[in-house]
């Protein structure tokens, strides 16, 4: 994803919304590129109590992004 791409993506969201990235390795690791989103996702209890940047947030929905997908 280019910052184009992601800007535009962007200005179709709310501004006022939550965003979080999807990160498997606690921000370390090997960099990424994005091809998940940003899309829509609810917080769930598991999250909620493993993550503690989720853990305010359990049942509110937010934006996130991320990689993963081929």
């Amino acid at each position: 994803m280019q910052v184009k791409d992601l800007i535009e993506a962007l200005k179709e969201l709310d501004p006022q919304q939550e965003i979080m990235i999807l990160d498997g390795f606690n921000g370390g690791g090997t960099p990424r590129t994005i091809n998940i989103g940003p899309i829509s996702h609810k917080i769930i209890a598991q999250e909620a109590e493993e993550a503690g940047d989720c853990e305010d947030l359990l049942g509110q929905t937010v934006y996130v992004i991320g990689y993963g997908c081929y």
